[in-house]
């Protein structure tokens, strides 16, 4: 029986052969293939050189868009069959008048991910999040809402696919050679590296870590790989420093660029197009591309060890400041309780190491009520040095204090011997290679525009109908493109080009359904921004609205329009993503950008500055009184006229007063013409010499307390930083009150308190050795209930970045004021074997917060003599007005009476 071919396909020795065919049968008798084509001849073929294949799926054309590989796209298209053949799969595609067959892999298909289920629905839901945007365009219609009822296809090739429908269907490339025109450093090299490895990537960009430079190298990889970018911003200002790097004569590349988006912006961009390239003769250069990319490229590789040497060296010199600083506190504390002390002498230089592990040991001794006998002495002389027999006379805690103040001399002694070697290290390195890298980069990044860029001839002139008719073209001449984030889509005609990339700046003021848009128009994306920073702002209007639209959806929360920004959505979403967080810090005097470092970024950053000022950073207090009307504060305005500003000897350009209302802002560029003042919002991306930051509240809390305003506003300040508050009581818990402490701390003012700042340097090396100790030997029982209890703690830690934790801290060294305690509870609180187990504080200021005791059931319980010693150290503390907290060994619930306690003292 003849089958006619419609419902078939039939492949005939690897050629799909269905059109040519007119009739076709299995002939059972001769066990072969018979068929009969149109032009009227007939074979019989063997099984194996036919393959017929049956019931295609239909596909909705609607949701595809195909090209051949030479790039012509196929349209008009009425219908779609697929047919399959194991991992192999072929189109029927028919028009109106004719149909043609194509194996699959042939064509190059876009999907319309909106048809995908998961897609779909989020989609979905982002288009009703759109309408609570109240952008609006010249018109007063609104924007994103318009956009989205116009995007009905999005192809499975774009970035925004892989936002939609999670991260299992990433592309990942492979990338040789990377050049750094725009300079490089190790976090640096490593996000480039991730940008152009990964379609999707995300860079965390904190204050003054180089990330427009980073997003220029992104950018320059690009254009010499012939791809084109679209770098959009929630802001003007963080795309127009983009094209002002671009515009400095060293580069001379704003002719790559055309800044789009708003209609104003095309109109200024075709009215100002000259129909001529700049002269690039200057850039031609007898070395081979090649040979100059592939010079770059070894040079960025080789100055990894450059880069981390002089990381090491950043860090050390924080470390060095943060013991000289610790030092100074001690020597105050060592001045305070040993009076005569300095009686003894110990010969010979010891290492930090080694005094770490005499007072270990002497430790023990006074922790087991024993002296020092014969074998501890000769001991001590062999292994030690110390031959000095009036030292071992004395008692046991006038010891320890001695080799508490002797560790941090040794160790300062270790840090300038370290720097010195670290430092003569670099300097007999190739470090001069850094410039070169830029160099070399720089000239193979001009050759290859100097090649690319007819610069001879007339340029395109593009009229503003070419924009929507013709943006390959456009790309081609101007192949980055600027835009705000909500325009990124108009700004070329993305329904018939795809970008190569799209960078979007400042993602965290970004929200959702705007930072999916932009992804819509380009095949990879890379993410820039700072979770640590201004996020997009939600009214509470809106914030209700949103809470209500997405709890009819059933899709994860990330994708929550009200209480995320783009940033902290992709950052949550997209597991596999890389993420590089920018640490190399180069803007802001160490103290300054110190305070955000330990408050904001867990010490993270590499601070590269220089300590240089004397004072950069200062609190000025107002007089007692509620001096706040509403939002505005004239008394502190009167300090920063009368007090602050005379003192200045900075050129007025580079003082800016910072302010959390737009009420303050309006009153001192009233009052102060001639200084720069702005809102928080209006400070991001921008810099000063000085900055002076007006609190306004009466109990300096309100907006500027929320952390990520704090610390835009702390980290545009360069040299000096100063602060301006009210007199009040400062809640223990807040952001102004942490920054009042550590600039107190780092003055060395003695903060006004019954204990005294944690030496947190010199006990967190100490309990280091103490475990070791204990396991050497001590019973391992014992060691591992604390240990235990110092893990959880460390857990439980996790969510309290601005506490931390230390282990067998002498009681002596948190007592300041000992005038409350009896004789008999200041003979103990200063016997050398009495510590606490462990001590919570507060990264800023060092300030004790939590006692923790771990009690073993049988050693504590009721009528023994370590009960009664308890029941002193509980007196201690309370007078001393800081909290403990007991752990019995036979206890439970032990994370949640620690939460409970420093929830307490919070």
């Amino acid at each position: 029986m003849m089958t006619n071919t419609v419902d078939l396909m039939i492949i005939i020795k690897g050629e799909i052969k269905t059109n040519q065919v007119a009739n076709y049968r299995w002939n059972i008798s001769t066990q072969k293939h018979d068929i009969t084509f149109k032009n009227g001849k007939m074979f019989s073929y063997l099984p194996g050189n036919v393959i017929v294949l049956r019931n295609p799926k239909a596909l909705n054309p609607d949701n595809y868009m195909v090209w051949k590989k030479d790039g012509s796209q196929f349209r008009g298209i009425e219908r779609i069959y697929e047919f399959k053949n194991g991992a192999n799969k072929y189109w029927r595609i028919e028009w109106k008048t004719y149909s043609n067959e194509y194996k699959k892999s042939d064509l190059v298909i876009h999907e319309n991910c909106l048809a995908m289920q998961k897609s779909g629905k989020v989609f979905e839901y982002l288009k009703e999040a759109s309408k609570l945007s109240n952008l609006t365009n010249e018109d007063g219609e609104l924007i994103l809402r318009n956009y989205y009822d116009k995007l009905g296809f999005v192809s499975n090739t774009t970035a925004l696919y892989n936002y939609l429908e999670g991260d299992g269907n990433l592309e990942h490339y492979s990338i040789d050679d990377i050049v750094f025109p725009f300079g490089c450093n190790q976090s640096q090299y490593k996000a480039v590296r991730n940008a152009l490895e990964n379609q999707i990537s995300i860079i965390q960009g904190p204050p003054g870590t180089g990330k427009t430079q980073t997003i220029l190298n992104i950018i320059a990889n690009l254009i010499v790989n012939d791809k084109s970018v679209i770098v959009v911003s929630n802001n003007n200002s963080a795309t127009a420093n983009v094209l002002e790097k671009l515009s400095k004569e060293q580069y001379g590349m704003d002719f790559l660029v055309a800044s789009l988006g708003s209609m104003d912006n095309k109109k200024l961009f075709i009215e100002s197009q000259t129909g001529k390239y700049p002269d690039l003769s200057r850039w031609k250069n007898e070395q081979p591309e090649y040979q100059l990319k592939n010079d770059a490229s070894t040079l960025a590789k080789n100055l990894q060890k450059i880069y981390k040497l002089k990381e090491d060296i950043a860090n050390l010199k924080l470390v060095k400041h943060d013991v000289e600083l610790e030092s100074k506190y001690y020597d105050k504390f060592y001045d305070d309780n040993a009076d005569d002390y300095n009686s003894i002498k110990i010969r010979g230089r010891l290492s930090s190491e080694k005094v770490m592990n005499l007072w270990q040991e002497i430790q023990d001794r006074a922790d087991r009520g024993k002296q020092l006998g014969f074998i501890q002495k000769l001991k001590s002389i062999l292994v030690y040095g110390i031959a000095n027999w009036d030292f071992y006379n004395q008692d046991l805690s006038k010891i320890i204090f001695v080799l508490q103040k002797l560790y941090y001399k040794t160790k300062r002694d270790e840090i300038d011997s370290e720097l010195n070697r670290m430092e003569l290290e670099l300097q007999n390195s190739n470090a001069g290679d850094e410039k070169l890298l830029e160099q070399k980069s720089l000239i193979y990044l001009k050759k290859v525009l100097e090649r690319k860029y007819n610069w001879e001839h007339e340029r395109t002139i593009f009229t503003e109908d070419d924009l929507y008719r013709n943006p390959e073209a456009v790309v081609k001449e101007y192949p980055i493109i600027l835009s705000t984030t909500f325009s990124a889509r108009s700004s070329l005609n993305s329904q018939i080009m795809q970008y190569d990339y799209v960078i979007m700046d400042e993602a965290s003021q970004v929200d959702v359904a705007t930072g999916a848009l932009a992804l819509s128009c380009a095949k990879n994306a890379v993410i820039v921004g700072d979770l640590k920073q201004l996020s997009n702002v939600v009214t509470p209007e809106v914030k209700r609205e949103s809470d209500l639209l997405f709890s009819k959806y059933s899709i994860e929360q990330a994708y929550d329009f009200g209480n995320n920004s783009f940033l902290k959505s992709v950052s949550e979403l997209l597991n596999t993503v890389p993420k590089t967080l920018l640490k190399e810090h180069y803007r802001c005097n160490p103290r300054i950008i110190g305070f955000c470092n330990e408050k904001f970024y867990d010490s993270e950053l590499i601070i590269m500055t220089d300590d240089t000022e004397e004072e950069p950073l200062k609190v000025y207090v107002t007089t007692p009184g509620n001096h706040a009307r509403g939002f505005y504060n004239q008394r502190q305005i009167d300090v920063i006229k009368n007090e602050i500003l005379p003192t200045l000897t900075e050129d007025k350009s580079e003082i800016g007063i910072v302010a959390p209302y737009n009420e303050q802002v309006n009153a001192i560029k009233e009052q102060i013409p001639n200084v720069d003042v702005a809102t928080v919002h209006k400070y991001q991306g921008r810099e000063k010499d000085v900055i002076i930051i007006t609190v306004v509240n009466n109990d300096n809390l309100g907006f500027m307390d929320q952390a990520d305003l704090l610390n835009v506003a702390i980290s545009r300040a360069k040299k000096r930083l100063i602060v301006v508050v009210a007199n009040a009581e400062q809640q223990s818990n807040s952001n102004i009150a942490d920054l009042i402490s550590y600039i107190r701390y780092n003055k060395m003012d003695i903060v006004d308190s019954k204990v005294y700042s944690v030496f947190d340097y010199m006990y967190n090396e100490y309990a280091q050795a103490r475990w070791a100790y204990f396991r050497k030997h001590r019973r391992i029982s014992q060691y591992e209930s604390e240990n235990l209890t110092h893990e959880l703690i460390k857990k439980i830690l996790r969510n309290y970045p601005s506490l931390d934790v230390t282990c067998f801290v002498n009681l002596q060294t948190v007592i300041k004021d000992a005038s409350q305690l009896t004789d008999e509870e200041a003979r103990y609180a200063f016997n050398p074997s009495t510590h606490l187990d462990f001590l919570i504080y507060r990264k800023i200021g060092k300030e004790p917060l939590l006692a923790v005791e771990t009690d073993g059931y049988k050693y504590h319980k009721v009528g023994t003599a370590q009960h009664e010693r308890d029941i002193k150290k509980n007196d201690i503390l309370e007078k001393c007005g800081l909290k403990l907290l007991r752990l019995p060994t036979n206890g439970s619930q032990e994370s949640s009476k620690i939460t409970a306690a420093l929830e307490e003292c919070l």
